[in-house]
């Protein structure tokens, strides 16, 4: 199994999923806890150690739940945007030397990987969506953002698997359990992405190639997998389009998703 997207977790619980690509093993976010992390690495035959490195989207806790225990039993280096990195160094400052720090919209390589940053629109210090290219493979992954502005576009379009943002239906979040306040949030243009915007981006991602989406970071009070699965293959079929949609699970997915070079791009996870 040489090149695959594994999802760890995703969703408001906890988000956390495992790249390999050429050879080298990126974990994006760190919301589970060491020991899980440990176990599921384990059914892959991998350690913690056999990682390169960890990519942060940003700062809320259930992206980087299992982070204090990280940094005090291992090594691997932990990338995120220089605000993140300033908001973490507040709350752990025993990750100093862990930390990466980059400017958003840099270029940089992890092992046989390069890596694009781009800004997310999201109520953090600084939070990052990545594309990932190697070996003529290109992987993109968005999360937690409110809207899709031209940076996020852009650098998602091309990508043949695409880990993206279903996180709510408009409808469910309007007439469920959040209040007045909490609900603004996540409709605002710096909270999550909802099913139908989710589901418009993959309309033109696949009009450029994409063939693979990976619905992440869905609500567990406002979404369901099958509202979300739906919203976009219904826009992609209006669109005389089709593609392979999973749908990311709260928990592990069931096996890793294996990319190929004729499936290049990756985008995001659930909440």
């Amino acid at each position: 199994m040489d090149n695959f997207y594994y999802s760890l977790a995703s969703g408001s619980s906890g988000n956390c999923g495992l790249l390999a690509l050429d050879g080298t093993y990126i974990l994006i976010d760190l919301g589970v806890s060491v020991r899980r992390l440990t176990g599921l690495l384990s059914g892959l035959g991998l350690t913690i150690d056999d990682l390169d490195a960890v990519l942060l989207t940003h700062e809320h806790i259930d992206h980087i739940k299992g982070m204090a225990t990280f940094v005090k039993r291992h090594s691997v280096p932990l990338y995120t945007a220089i605000g993140t990195a300033e908001a973490l160094l507040s709350k752990f400052p025993q990750a100093n030397d862990h930390l990466r720090p980059f400017y958003s919209g840099a270029n940089f390589t992890v092992g046989n990987v390069k890596v694009y940053a781009f800004p997310t629109p999201h109520d953090a210090a600084e939070s990052t969506g990545y594309r990932f290219e190697a070996d003529g493979m290109r992987v993109g992954y968005a999360t937690d953002l409110g809207f899709v502005p031209t940076p996020v576009r852009e650098a998602l379009l091309g990508c043949s698997t695409v880990v993206l943002e279903s996180n709510h239906d408009p409808e469910m979040l309007r007439t469920g359990p959040y209040p007045y306040a909490l609900q603004q949030r996540v409709a605002g243009p710096r909270g999550h992405l909802s099913n139908p915007d989710c589901a418009k981006l993959a309309v033109e991602l696949v009009q450029n190639g994409t063939n693979q989406l990976i619905l992440a970071h869905l609500s567990d009070k406002n979404n369901t997998p099958g509202h979300a699965r739906l919203e976009t293959e219904a826009a992609l079929r209006a669109a005389g389009l089709s593609c392979t949609i999973l749908v990311a699970p709260k928990d592990e997915m069931e096996q890793p998703l294996l990319l190929t070079r004729e499936e290049a791009c990756v985008c995001c996870p659930s909440a």
